[in-house]
């Protein structure tokens, strides 16, 4: 199955217009908040080399994790799968 991943703050206001961009092209996402998990935070900060939340991935079964980036990379590719 084909979805977004986003590690996200709870109160982060990228965070939430990520999340509300996907719920308005009906994507299918998760929704992963680190508040209380710094260590988490620093793993995915690593993991996928982008050091600022929200960190947003394509995930899809058989597919290497795609790094999407942040809100503003995800809105950018949301408009360019558009056209």
């Amino acid at each position: 199955m084909k979805h977004f991943k986003i590690i996200c703050w709870t109160e982060c206001p990228f965070c939430i217009k990520a999340k509300n961009l996907l719920i308005q092209q009906n994507e299918q996402f998760e929704y992963c908040s680190v508040d209380h998990s710094r260590e988490l935070l620093a793993y995915y900060k690593t993991i996928y080399s982008h050091g600022t939340v929200p960190i947003i991935v394509l995930k899809e079964e058989g597919v290497n994790d795609r790094l999407i980036g942040g809100y503003t990379e995800l809105n950018a590719f949301i408009k360019e799968r558009s056209s």
